[in-house]
Protein backbone atom coordinates (compact mmCIF):
# COMPACT_ATOMS: atom_id res chain seq x y z
CA UNK A 1 0.00 0.00 0.00
CA UNK A 2 2.88 2.71 1.38
CA UNK A 3 4.75 1.80 -2.06
CA UNK A 4 1.26 2.62 -4.29
CA UNK A 5 0.93 5.73 -2.05
CA UNK A 6 4.26 7.38 -2.45
CA UNK A 7 6.33 5.46 -5.19
CA UNK A 8 9.74 6.33 -5.46
CA UNK A 9 10.27 8.67 -2.24
CA UNK A 10 11.68 8.41 0.69
CA UNK A 11 10.26 5.48 3.19
CA UNK A 12 10.99 6.68 6.41
CA UNK A 13 9.33 10.26 5.29
CA UNK A 14 6.47 8.10 3.69
CA UNK A 15 5.75 6.41 7.01
CA UNK A 16 5.28 10.04 8.95
CA UNK A 17 3.39 11.28 6.12
CA UNK A 18 0.62 8.24 5.98
CA UNK A 19 0.41 8.33 9.43
CA UNK A 20 -0.24 12.01 9.80
CA UNK A 21 -2.47 12.44 7.07
CA UNK A 22 -4.76 8.99 8.23
CA UNK A 23 -4.60 10.83 11.76
CA UNK A 24 -5.54 13.91 10.58
CA UNK A 25 -8.64 13.10 8.59
CA UNK A 26 -9.86 10.40 11.46
CA UNK A 27 -10.60 13.26 13.82
CA UNK A 28 -14.45 13.23 14.51
CA UNK A 29 -14.64 17.21 13.62
CA UNK A 30 -12.62 16.92 10.53
CA UNK A 31 -14.58 14.09 9.35
CA UNK A 32 -17.98 15.82 9.81
CA UNK A 33 -16.93 18.95 8.01
CA UNK A 34 -15.82 17.04 4.81
CA UNK A 35 -18.90 15.04 4.59
CA UNK A 36 -21.35 17.40 4.96
CA UNK A 37 -20.16 19.17 1.67
CA UNK A 38 -20.06 15.23 0.51
CA UNK A 39 -24.01 15.23 0.12
CA UNK A 40 -25.32 15.62 -3.65
CA UNK A 41 -21.69 15.76 -5.08
CA UNK A 42 -19.71 13.87 -7.07
CA UNK A 43 -16.71 12.99 -5.48
CA UNK A 44 -12.61 12.42 -5.99
CA UNK A 45 -9.31 11.75 -5.00
CA UNK A 46 -5.63 12.63 -5.76
CA UNK A 47 -2.64 10.56 -4.64
CA UNK A 48 0.09 12.01 -2.99
CA UNK A 49 1.59 12.41 -7.04
CA UNK A 50 -1.16 14.54 -8.04
CA UNK A 51 -3.37 12.01 -10.16
CA UNK A 52 -7.19 11.20 -9.71
CA UNK A 53 -8.77 8.33 -8.72
CA UNK A 54 -11.65 6.82 -11.31
CA UNK A 55 -14.56 9.48 -11.60
CA UNK A 56 -17.47 8.74 -10.88
CA UNK A 57 -17.20 8.46 -7.26
CA UNK A 58 -19.66 9.41 -4.20
CA UNK A 59 -19.17 9.10 -0.24
CA UNK A 60 -22.06 7.65 1.10
CA UNK A 61 -20.92 7.08 4.84
CA UNK A 62 -18.17 9.13 6.97
CA UNK A 63 -15.97 6.22 7.49
CA UNK A 64 -15.59 5.71 3.24
CA UNK A 65 -13.40 8.76 3.67
CA UNK A 66 -11.03 7.35 6.19
CA UNK A 67 -11.33 3.68 3.65
CA UNK A 68 -10.25 5.97 1.45
CA UNK A 69 -7.64 7.80 3.19
CA UNK A 70 -6.33 4.09 4.38
CA UNK A 71 -6.20 2.90 0.05
CA UNK A 72 -3.97 6.53 -0.53
CA UNK A 73 -6.40 9.45 -1.03
CA UNK A 74 -4.39 12.52 0.43
CA UNK A 75 -6.98 15.06 -0.68
CA UNK A 76 -10.43 15.64 -1.68
CA UNK A 77 -12.62 17.42 -4.55
CA UNK A 78 -16.35 17.72 -5.19
CA UNK A 79 -18.24 18.65 -7.81
CA UNK A 80 -19.90 22.48 -8.42
CA UNK A 81 -22.65 20.56 -9.65
CA UNK A 82 -24.95 19.01 -7.10
CA UNK A 83 -26.63 15.42 -8.89
CA UNK A 84 -29.67 13.36 -8.27
CA UNK A 85 -27.19 10.60 -8.27
CA UNK A 86 -23.83 11.13 -9.13
CA UNK A 87 -22.78 7.08 -10.04
CA UNK A 88 -25.15 7.39 -13.04
CA UNK A 89 -22.65 10.32 -14.68
CA UNK A 90 -20.92 9.44 -17.49
CA UNK A 91 -18.37 11.34 -20.12
CA UNK A 92 -20.63 9.90 -22.98
CA UNK A 93 -23.78 11.91 -21.67
CA UNK A 94 -25.53 14.27 -23.81
CA UNK A 95 -25.80 18.27 -22.47
CA UNK A 96 -29.56 16.96 -22.06
CA UNK A 97 -29.23 14.12 -20.20
CA UNK A 98 -26.72 15.76 -17.68
CA UNK A 99 -29.31 18.77 -17.26
CA UNK A 100 -31.82 16.18 -16.32
CA UNK A 101 -29.16 14.86 -13.20
CA UNK A 102 -28.49 18.04 -12.36
CA UNK A 103 -30.40 19.85 -9.65
CA UNK A 104 -28.56 22.25 -8.94
CA UNK A 105 -24.86 23.68 -8.58
CA UNK A 106 -22.97 26.35 -6.51
CA UNK A 107 -20.63 29.59 -7.60
CA UNK A 108 -17.16 28.91 -6.68
CA UNK A 109 -14.43 31.40 -7.87
CA UNK A 110 -10.95 29.87 -8.27
CA UNK A 111 -7.77 32.57 -7.45
CA UNK A 112 -4.56 31.56 -7.38
CA UNK A 113 -1.46 33.91 -8.36
CA UNK A 114 2.31 33.60 -9.61
CA UNK A 115 3.61 36.14 -7.79
CA UNK A 116 2.60 35.32 -4.25
CA UNK A 117 -0.31 34.52 -1.59
CA UNK A 118 -0.67 38.55 -0.87
CA UNK A 119 -1.80 39.38 -4.69
CA UNK A 120 -4.55 36.36 -3.92
CA UNK A 121 -5.43 37.96 -1.36
CA UNK A 122 -6.03 41.66 -3.18
CA UNK A 123 -7.60 39.76 -5.58
CA UNK A 124 -9.78 37.75 -3.16
CA UNK A 125 -10.75 41.19 -1.32
CA UNK A 126 -11.79 42.47 -4.19
CA UNK A 127 -14.48 39.57 -5.64
CA UNK A 128 -15.77 39.78 -2.37
CA UNK A 129 -16.81 43.27 -2.37
CA UNK A 130 -17.99 42.62 -5.84
CA UNK A 131 -20.22 39.62 -4.54
CA UNK A 132 -21.52 42.26 -1.30
CA UNK A 133 -22.24 45.37 -3.89
CA UNK A 134 -24.80 42.57 -6.00
CA UNK A 135 -26.59 41.45 -3.18
CA UNK A 136 -24.73 38.65 -1.48
CA UNK A 137 -24.43 39.08 2.30
CA UNK A 138 -21.73 36.68 3.06
CA UNK A 139 -19.63 35.00 0.38
CA UNK A 140 -17.93 31.99 1.61
CA UNK A 141 -14.06 32.18 1.51
CA UNK A 142 -11.73 29.65 1.90
CA UNK A 143 -7.72 28.81 1.73
CA UNK A 144 -6.73 26.93 -1.31
CA UNK A 145 -4.44 25.21 0.33
CA UNK A 146 -1.57 26.24 -1.76
CA UNK A 147 -1.20 29.92 -3.62
CA UNK A 148 -4.62 31.18 -3.57
CA UNK A 149 -8.48 31.30 -2.34
CA UNK A 150 -11.84 29.72 -2.81
CA UNK A 151 -14.68 32.27 -2.83
CA UNK A 152 -17.90 29.97 -2.89
CA UNK A 153 -21.79 30.80 -3.23
CA UNK A 154 -24.35 28.12 -2.41
CA UNK A 155 -26.97 27.33 -4.66
CA UNK A 156 -30.02 28.45 -2.16
CA UNK A 157 -29.08 31.47 -2.83
CA UNK A 158 -29.93 31.32 -5.94
CA UNK A 159 -33.60 31.92 -8.19
CA UNK A 160 -34.92 28.86 -9.47
CA UNK A 161 -35.48 30.24 -12.94
CA UNK A 162 -34.20 33.04 -15.24
CA UNK A 163 -35.13 34.02 -18.34
CA UNK A 164 -37.64 31.69 -18.12
CA UNK A 165 -35.10 28.49 -18.25
CA UNK A 166 -34.44 26.33 -14.75
CA UNK A 167 -31.37 28.20 -14.20
CA UNK A 168 -29.88 24.67 -12.81
CA UNK A 169 -30.06 23.46 -16.39
CA UNK A 170 -27.82 26.58 -17.37
CA UNK A 171 -24.61 25.50 -15.89
CA UNK A 172 -21.92 25.96 -16.85
CA UNK A 173 -23.07 29.38 -18.84
CA UNK A 174 -24.59 31.34 -15.61
CA UNK A 175 -21.29 30.99 -13.66
CA UNK A 176 -19.20 31.96 -16.48
CA UNK A 177 -20.91 34.63 -17.19
CA UNK A 178 -21.24 35.81 -13.47
CA UNK A 179 -17.00 35.19 -12.87
CA UNK A 180 -16.28 37.35 -16.23
CA UNK A 181 -18.66 40.07 -15.03
CA UNK A 182 -16.76 40.36 -11.64
CA UNK A 183 -13.62 40.21 -13.55
CA UNK A 184 -14.39 43.21 -15.51
CA UNK A 185 -15.63 44.80 -12.28
CA UNK A 186 -12.40 44.85 -10.27
CA UNK A 187 -9.83 44.79 -12.77
CA UNK A 188 -9.06 48.48 -13.12
CA UNK A 189 -8.53 48.42 -8.98
CA UNK A 190 -7.14 45.44 -8.96
CA UNK A 191 -4.42 46.09 -11.07
CA UNK A 192 -3.65 49.49 -9.14
CA UNK A 193 -3.85 47.64 -5.91
CA UNK A 194 -0.96 45.11 -7.40
CA UNK A 195 0.89 48.36 -8.19
CA UNK A 196 0.84 49.59 -5.04
CA UNK A 197 1.61 46.40 -3.54
CA UNK A 198 4.99 46.01 -5.34
CA UNK A 199 6.00 49.88 -5.37
CA UNK A 200 5.83 50.73 -8.89
CA UNK A 201 4.12 49.12 -12.54
CA UNK A 202 7.87 48.34 -13.66
CA UNK A 203 8.56 46.28 -10.41
CA UNK A 204 5.30 44.16 -10.87
CA UNK A 205 6.42 43.39 -14.50
CA UNK A 206 9.57 42.94 -13.49
CA UNK A 207 8.14 40.16 -10.99
CA UNK A 208 7.08 37.83 -13.69
CA UNK A 209 10.26 38.13 -16.24
CA UNK A 210 8.20 37.78 -19.21
CA UNK A 211 7.08 39.32 -22.35
CA UNK A 212 3.93 40.89 -21.71
CA UNK A 213 1.44 41.67 -24.87
CA UNK A 214 -0.93 43.94 -22.75
CA UNK A 215 -1.09 45.04 -19.10
CA UNK A 216 -3.83 43.46 -16.48
CA UNK A 217 -4.28 42.54 -13.55
CA UNK A 218 -5.32 38.93 -14.72
CA UNK A 219 -1.11 38.46 -15.80
CA UNK A 220 -0.42 38.23 -12.38
CA UNK A 221 -3.49 36.49 -10.34
CA UNK A 222 -5.68 34.24 -11.85
CA UNK A 223 -9.60 34.60 -11.41
CA UNK A 224 -10.88 31.21 -12.87
CA UNK A 225 -13.61 31.92 -14.95
CA UNK A 226 -13.67 28.77 -18.19
CA UNK A 227 -14.47 25.77 -16.25
CA UNK A 228 -17.39 23.26 -17.61
CA UNK A 229 -19.48 20.64 -16.81
CA UNK A 230 -18.53 18.14 -13.92
CA UNK A 231 -15.62 20.77 -12.44
CA UNK A 232 -14.64 19.65 -9.38
CA UNK A 233 -13.00 22.23 -6.16
CA UNK A 234 -10.65 20.91 -3.27
CA UNK A 235 -13.48 20.25 -0.06
CA UNK A 236 -12.79 22.73 2.75
CA UNK A 237 -10.67 21.15 5.35
CA UNK A 238 -9.14 18.64 2.93
CA UNK A 239 -5.58 18.67 2.24
CA UNK A 240 -3.34 19.75 -0.53
CA UNK A 241 -1.48 17.14 -1.93
CA UNK A 242 1.46 19.71 -2.66
CA UNK A 243 2.22 22.08 0.01
CA UNK A 244 0.34 19.04 2.83
CA UNK A 245 -1.34 22.72 4.20
CA UNK A 246 -5.39 21.92 4.65
CA UNK A 247 -7.98 24.13 2.56
CA UNK A 248 -9.79 25.68 5.69
CA UNK A 249 -12.24 28.15 5.59
CA UNK A 250 -11.52 31.39 6.61
CA UNK A 251 -13.13 34.61 8.73
CA UNK A 252 -10.61 37.00 8.59
CA UNK A 253 -9.05 37.41 5.32
CA UNK A 254 -6.41 40.22 6.07
CA UNK A 255 -4.74 38.59 8.79
CA UNK A 256 -5.03 35.02 7.46
CA UNK A 257 -1.45 33.11 7.39
CA UNK A 258 -0.26 29.90 5.51
CA UNK A 259 0.24 28.63 9.24
CA UNK A 260 -2.93 28.90 10.19
CA UNK A 261 -3.56 26.19 7.57
CA UNK A 262 -1.05 23.70 8.80
CA UNK A 263 -2.21 20.31 10.51
CA UNK A 264 -1.56 21.10 13.88
CA UNK A 265 -3.10 24.38 14.14
CA UNK A 266 -6.75 23.49 11.64
CA UNK A 267 -9.74 23.44 14.27
CA UNK A 268 -12.75 22.30 12.81
CA UNK A 269 -15.26 25.74 13.50
CA UNK A 270 -15.89 27.18 10.52
CA UNK A 271 -18.34 26.01 7.22
CA UNK A 272 -17.54 27.49 3.92
CA UNK A 273 -20.46 27.83 2.54
CA UNK A 274 -22.75 30.74 4.30
CA UNK A 275 -26.18 30.48 5.30
CA UNK A 276 -28.25 32.70 2.25
CA UNK A 277 -31.60 33.70 1.94
CA UNK A 278 -33.64 32.38 -0.91
CA UNK A 279 -33.12 34.41 -4.08
CA UNK A 280 -30.28 35.97 -2.62
CA UNK A 281 -27.82 35.85 -5.70
CA UNK A 282 -30.90 37.54 -8.08
CA UNK A 283 -29.52 40.81 -8.49
CA UNK A 284 -26.10 39.55 -9.15
CA UNK A 285 -27.17 37.22 -11.88
CA UNK A 286 -29.71 40.04 -13.44
CA UNK A 287 -26.67 42.53 -13.26
CA UNK A 288 -24.36 39.85 -14.88
CA UNK A 289 -26.54 39.09 -17.44
CA UNK A 290 -27.18 42.58 -18.30
CA UNK A 291 -23.67 43.37 -18.42
CA UNK A 292 -22.66 40.51 -20.88
CA UNK A 293 -26.12 41.60 -22.91
CA UNK A 294 -24.31 44.84 -23.27
CA UNK A 295 -21.20 43.55 -24.00
CA UNK A 296 -22.38 41.62 -26.79
CA UNK A 297 -23.71 44.24 -28.83
CA UNK A 298 -20.69 46.53 -27.83
CA UNK A 299 -18.44 43.45 -29.57
CA UNK A 300 -21.18 43.39 -32.61
CA UNK A 301 -20.58 46.65 -33.52
CA UNK A 302 -16.68 46.74 -33.04
CA UNK A 303 -16.26 43.86 -35.44
CA UNK A 304 -18.69 45.35 -37.87
CA UNK A 305 -16.60 48.37 -37.44
CA UNK A 306 -13.40 49.15 -40.09
CA UNK A 307 -10.92 52.04 -39.39
CA UNK A 308 -11.24 54.24 -42.84
CA UNK A 309 -7.95 54.23 -44.02
CA UNK A 310 -7.33 57.93 -45.72
CA UNK A 311 -3.29 59.01 -46.65
CA UNK A 312 -0.83 58.75 -44.77
CA UNK A 313 -0.30 61.34 -42.49
CA UNK A 314 3.47 62.24 -41.91
CA UNK A 315 5.15 62.01 -38.40
CA UNK A 316 5.13 66.09 -38.59
CA UNK A 317 1.41 65.93 -37.89
CA UNK A 318 1.86 63.46 -34.85
CA UNK A 319 1.08 64.52 -30.93
CA UNK A 320 3.96 65.35 -28.59
CA UNK A 321 3.51 61.67 -26.87
CA UNK A 322 4.30 59.79 -30.13
CA UNK A 323 7.11 61.92 -31.17
CA UNK A 324 8.74 61.65 -27.69
CA UNK A 325 8.65 57.52 -28.35
CA UNK A 326 10.06 57.69 -31.64
CA UNK A 327 12.89 59.67 -29.89
CA UNK A 328 13.69 56.00 -28.53
CA UNK A 329 13.03 55.08 -24.48
CA UNK A 330 14.53 53.25 -21.56
CA UNK A 331 11.49 52.42 -20.25
CA UNK A 332 8.03 51.68 -21.49
CA UNK A 333 9.48 50.15 -24.38
CA UNK A 334 7.52 47.20 -24.49
CA UNK A 335 3.80 48.63 -24.00
CA UNK A 336 5.21 51.61 -27.00
CA UNK A 337 5.46 48.51 -29.23
CA UNK A 338 2.00 48.30 -29.04
CA UNK A 339 0.82 51.44 -29.05
CA UNK A 340 3.27 52.49 -31.93
CA UNK A 341 1.82 49.58 -33.73
CA UNK A 342 -2.01 50.59 -33.57
CA UNK A 343 -1.37 54.45 -34.02
CA UNK A 344 1.13 53.90 -37.43
CA UNK A 345 -1.75 51.76 -38.64
CA UNK A 346 -4.25 54.06 -37.96
CA UNK A 347 -2.20 57.06 -39.51
CA UNK A 348 -2.76 55.01 -42.76
CA UNK A 349 0.95 52.91 -42.83
CA UNK A 350 1.18 49.89 -44.48
CA UNK A 351 2.19 46.50 -42.42
CA UNK A 352 6.19 47.36 -43.95
CA UNK A 353 6.34 51.05 -43.46
CA UNK A 354 4.85 50.12 -39.79
CA UNK A 355 7.23 47.48 -39.08
CA UNK A 356 10.28 49.39 -40.86
CA UNK A 357 9.70 52.52 -38.79
CA UNK A 358 9.34 50.37 -35.81
CA UNK A 359 12.57 48.83 -35.80
CA UNK A 360 14.44 52.23 -36.46
CA UNK A 361 12.71 53.20 -33.61
CA UNK A 362 13.83 50.35 -31.50
CA UNK A 363 17.66 51.31 -32.51
CA UNK A 364 17.36 54.13 -30.32
CA UNK A 365 16.01 52.49 -27.41
CA UNK A 366 18.59 51.83 -24.08
CA UNK A 367 18.77 48.90 -24.80
CA UNK A 368 17.02 48.28 -28.19
CA UNK A 369 14.09 45.03 -27.70
CA UNK A 370 14.85 41.67 -29.63
CA UNK A 371 13.98 41.87 -33.19
CA UNK A 372 11.77 38.83 -33.28
CA UNK A 373 10.11 40.21 -30.09
CA UNK A 374 8.93 43.30 -32.27
CA UNK A 375 8.38 40.87 -35.06
CA UNK A 376 5.82 38.79 -33.20
CA UNK A 377 4.05 41.37 -31.45
CA UNK A 378 3.28 43.24 -34.89
CA UNK A 379 2.28 39.59 -36.15
CA UNK A 380 -0.33 39.38 -33.65
CA UNK A 381 -1.36 42.70 -34.26
CA UNK A 382 -2.00 42.19 -37.84
CA UNK A 383 -4.25 38.81 -37.02
CA UNK A 384 -6.82 40.70 -35.16
CA UNK A 385 -9.99 40.38 -36.76
CA UNK A 386 -10.71 44.16 -35.85
CA UNK A 387 -9.29 47.27 -35.75
CA UNK A 388 -7.45 48.74 -32.91
CA UNK A 389 -6.35 52.26 -31.07
CA UNK A 390 -4.12 53.17 -29.09
CA UNK A 391 -4.68 53.24 -25.23
CA UNK A 392 -6.48 56.50 -24.48
CA UNK A 393 -4.76 59.55 -22.79
CA UNK A 394 -5.77 59.05 -19.77
CA UNK A 395 -4.86 55.58 -18.94
CA UNK A 396 -1.99 55.81 -16.22
CA UNK A 397 -0.45 52.34 -17.47
CA UNK A 398 0.87 53.80 -20.88
CA UNK A 399 2.37 57.79 -21.21
CA UNK A 400 2.00 59.35 -18.05
CA UNK A 401 3.89 56.07 -16.60
CA UNK A 402 7.10 55.98 -18.71
CA UNK A 403 7.37 60.79 -18.88
CA UNK A 404 6.08 60.63 -22.88
CA UNK A 405 2.85 62.43 -22.28
CA UNK A 406 3.46 66.35 -22.65
CA UNK A 407 0.77 67.84 -23.78
CA UNK A 408 0.40 71.00 -25.58
CA UNK A 409 -2.89 72.94 -26.39
CA UNK A 410 -4.35 70.66 -29.17
CA UNK A 411 -4.07 67.90 -26.74
CA UNK A 412 -6.41 70.00 -23.94
CA UNK A 413 -9.10 68.48 -26.86
CA UNK A 414 -8.50 64.88 -27.50
CA UNK A 415 -9.08 61.97 -25.68
CA UNK A 416 -6.57 59.46 -28.33
CA UNK A 417 -3.57 59.85 -29.60
CA UNK A 418 -5.55 59.32 -32.76
CA UNK A 419 -7.44 61.97 -32.85
CA UNK A 420 -4.30 64.72 -32.83
CA UNK A 421 -3.26 64.92 -36.74
CA UNK A 422 -7.15 65.45 -37.40
CA UNK A 423 -7.82 68.03 -35.08
CA UNK A 424 -7.46 71.80 -36.50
Amino acid sequence: MISYLYENTNKFRIFMNLKKIYGYYSQEEILGKIFKDCKGREISSSLSNGSFISRPNVVIYPRDIVEMVRRGSVSFHGSVEHWKNPMQLDTKLSVEELNDLRTGWDLIIDIDSAIGLDASKLAAQRVIESLKKHGIRRPGLKFSGNRGFHIGVPWTAFPHKIDYEETRKQFPKIPQIIAAFIRNEIKDNLLQDLIKMKGSLRELVDELNQQLEEITPYIFVDVEKDWGSRHLFRLPYSLNEKSWLVSVPINNLEDFKKDDAKVENVKARLDFFQKTEPQEATDLIVDALDWYSSQKKTEKKKSNKKIKRGKKINEKQFPPCIKAILQGLSDGRKRSVFILANFLSTMGWSREETEKRIMEWNRKNRPPLKDNYISTQLKWFENQSRDLLPPNCDNQQFYKSFGVCKPDKKCEKIKNPVVYPFKK
